[in-house]
């Protein structure tokens, strides 16, 4: 009898305790998925005056790749020498190995930008910037990986020698009819700087050029584009004129509408666009700067990235609310923003300026964006 009621008691306190650890397992989950966490995932050292511009892809065994430009040498100025380099995370973002070169810098200045995309073959697309002089002769590159981005190779210039044609972070989108569409912009440092997509239908064995625009009252740089649920795609641009610009593409990214003003002011700075997982929304992420619509160019505080904020629009890029900010400290200013979803959780990226230009990684659910 002694042996059944013992035997009795060990059952349920064996059931008990796998309910107990099952809820336990069940809330540290559910509370790991609706934290936020953030910490410089690259900060600078005395040899290593800046990291910055990355981008996030995640590999086939779940694991991450988060590439950035590591500036290894100089004053951290734009055309200071850097290459591409890696690190890999296998929780998720949490913690990161050890940093490792993923494209050495073999421009005249540096290689910058990093831009990955996911091809057809499973290979792994890296677009970048090959810069050889400080401010004329930017090329836009391509590479590919076939061992999960542990090695890259054949390389591509998609744009051609002698212009300063520029990417930015974060970018390259695949439409649903296949198409790749990648952001660009050609800048010859006058006003008359332009937008324009390099288009591949056949997975960036050949390259065509989308109609350049750019808004009647100045340049535009640094552009981002998201499809919409009709097809069409949005894209907004950077402009010195006091807010993102916007345009919409009706065939695919081959023609662009006049660039009108949005709500999203802000100082000259890129933006990120993303679609939240759950809801379909659109996020986007930019400097914004409210004052920046209505200061003199002269005027203090003028251009200063700060704050950091994220929008939510319901309906397809018209309007936009739910306005909050990421970053906002006075003292500081923070830019480049790039947004990879892991389930229902946004990792973005994007580098600050007090103390050096580092690098810093903030994780975010999709709830916090609403609240």
């Amino acid at each position: 009898m002694t042996k059944i009621i013992t035997s009795v008691v060990l059952s349920v306190f064996l059931i008990t305790g796998c309910r107990f650890s099952a809820q336990k397992d069940k809330k540290d989950e559910g509370s790991r998925e609706n934290d936020t966490y953030e910490y410089f995932v690259a900060p600078v050292g005395p040899e290593n005056p800046r990291n910055s511009e990355a981008d996030i892809i995640e590999l086939k065994d779940g694991s991450l790749l988060l590439g950035w430009t590591d500036f290894y040498e100089g004053d951290a100025a734009d055309h200071g020498p850097a290459r591409i380099v890696g690190k890999i995370s296998t929780d998720g973002g949490r913690n990161w190995g050890e940093k490792y070169t993923l494209i050495e810098n073999d421009g005249g200045r540096n290689v910058m930008e990093v831009n990955f995309m996911r091809l057809k073959s499973d290979d792994i697309a890296i677009f970048y910037c090959r810069k050889e002089t400080q401010s004329t002769d930017c090329r836009v590159m391509m590479q590919t990986s076939s061992d999960e981005g542990k090695t890259w190779g054949n390389p591509k210039q998609l744009s051609p020698s002698g212009n300063y044609t520029g990417l930015t972070n974060g970018r390259s989108i695949r439409l649903r009819t296949g198409r790749i569409l990648l952001e660009t912009w050609v800048d010859n440092h006058d006003d008359e700087a332009s937008c324009y997509c390099l288009i591949t239908d056949d997975e960036g064995e050949t390259w065509r050029t989308s109609e350049y625009v750019k808004p009647a009252g100045g340049g535009c740089w640094e552009n981002v584009c998201i499809e919409l649920k009709d097809g069409k795609v949005l894209m907004l641009l950077r402009t010195q004129l006091g807010s993102q610009y916007k345009c919409i593409s009706s065939d695919g990214g081959e023609t662009w509408s006049e660039p009108v003003p949005t709500v999203l002011t802000g100082s000259a700075a890129p933006a990120a666009l993303t679609r939240v997982p759950k809801t379909g929304d659109i996020l986007v992420i930019w400097t914004h700067n409210p004052d920046a619509i209505t200061r003199a160019p002269d005027a203090p505080g003028y251009g200063r990235r700060n704050p950091l904020t994220s929008a939510i629009s319901k309906d397809e890029g018209e309007t936009w609310e739910n306005f909050k900010n990421l970053e906002e400290l006075p003292d500081d200013a923070w830019a480049y923003p790039a947004v990879t979803w892991v389930d229902s959780r946004a990792l973005v990226t994007y580098f600050n300026y007090k103390g050096g230009l580092s690098l810093k990684l903030k994780s975010l659910p999709a709830t916090w964006f609403y609240e």
